[in-house]
């Protein structure tokens, strides 16, 4: 490609639809998760019943599942690339439309999860549980939820639902991009995108600090999240604008190979976790740059076939799946009639999340600027 082809690629925009190998991944990390808890809730089961190998190799397989969830969000940051560049944020009516959409999407489903915690909770008889607390339904309905291995926590996932705590995670990313978006807009644009990631990766290495050493604010824990979110976010502008940034992922890349190494010798959990962020972010990056040089149709298709109904539905599969293996759990159901459960599942979470697309929830579509406006008319009042 000649100087004057990369000029007008730097000045063009790429015509683009759904992509659905996104679903596709979608698709496959709610599968592994899915997978994972299935594991371990009949480790001891496979343990018995399968060869060392085998074993070691189903656990290596289960063993990754955060690396599914840290997926999930690079996905939802580049898919909220491509839709801002499809509506441009530019004033409160398309702040408050993109909110709107992002509550529509995230709530129902998360709702239903929650309530699906109760009702599992309400049949085993283990309401008693702090779990299932008013005060940890409130963290929950206010997002503040982190895992239940964090004992600092406010609040963990309600009724043991253990997948919430991604979703709190997901609700501070779709919250805080829009002030980052217009504060980059107005304040920031000149600034290089290295000198700004800098500063967010040290505001999280401070957060970290007071979170340990001072006192733990969950928000300082899913603004480590956000570095993974954002850079799935600034790999969209590759596939929207054609516009590289080799040098920032290549150094995330070989950042999160490093801290991946050295985990053993990082006393913090939340580095490591930030760590396989970089590297995978790295290593999705590449691999676009990569594939976008060559005829990927027939390989998409043939992944698509496979993934994309599931992706289609893997939020709900993702959200709705822990409280079910937990009645298995408790009630001994042999793992082979767990698993004949599962397709008719997947099939159920395809359709409920198909028909929540359709749900208007008017009742969420607000002017989420007003407290902002009356706030400041107060000040101005006073002055």
């Amino acid at each position: 490609m000649d100087k004057i082809q990369k000029s007008m690629l730097s000045n063009k925009k790429r015509e683009f639809g759904r992509l659905k190998i996104l679903d596709s991944i979608r698709g496959m990390a709610a599968l592994l998760v899915l997978y994972h808890h299935i594991f371990k809730l009949n480790k001891e089961i496979l343990k018995s019943h399968t060869s060392t190998l085998t074993f070691d190799v189903m656990d290596f397989i289960s063993e990754l599942n955060l690396e599914a969830v840290l997926l999930f969000f690079i996905i939802s940051g580049f898919s909220i690339a491509l839709s801002i560049a499809k509506r441009p944020l530019t004033n409160g009516n398309t702040l408050n439309s993109y909110l709107y959409r992002r509550f529509k999407r995230i709530l129902p489903i998360y709702w239903l999860a929650i309530l699906l915690a109760f009702i599992t909770g309400t049949v085993l008889g283990i309401l008693h549980l702090n779990d299932f607390s008013f005060h940890n339904l409130l963290g929950n309905l206010l997002f503040v939820q982190t895992s239940a291995s964090i004992p600092e926590s406010w609040a963990v996932p309600y009724g043991l639902n253990g997948p919430l705590w991604s979703l709190a995670f997901e609700m501070f990313f779709y919250i805080l991009f829009p002030l980052v978006y217009f504060l980059n807009q107005k304040w920031f644009i000149k600034i290089s995108l290295h000198t700004k990631y800098v500063c967010l990766v040290a505001l999280v290495l401070l957060g970290i600090v007071v979170n340990k050493k001072i006192i733990f604010i969950p928000y300082f824990l899913f603004l480590g999240g956000f570095i993974t979110w954002i850079q799935g976010y600034i790999s969209a502008q590759y596939y929207v604008y054609w516009k590289k940034r080799n040098f920032f992922f290549l150094a995330n890349l070989l950042i999160g190979i490093a801290v991946t190494i050295g985990s053993s010798q990082i006393p913090s959990e939340t580095v490591k976790v930030i760590g396989k962020g970089m590297l995978l972010n790295g290593l999705f990056y590449f691999s676009m740059i990569i594939l976008d040089q060559y005829n990927t149709t027939k390989i998409k298709n043939f992944i698509n076939r496979l993934f994309f109904k599931i992706g289609e539905g893997s939020y709900a599969i993702y959200a709705l799946h822990y409280p079910i293996l937990i009645y298995f759990q408790k009630l001994g159901i042999s793992l082979k009639y767990q698993l004949l459960v599962i397709p008719p599942f997947i099939v159920c979470c395809y359709l409920l999340e198909k028909k929540s697309l359709l749900w208007k929830l008017k009742f969420l579509e607000l002017d989420y600027l007003k407290p902002i406006y009356l706030f400041n008319k107060v000040v101005l009042n006073k002055k």
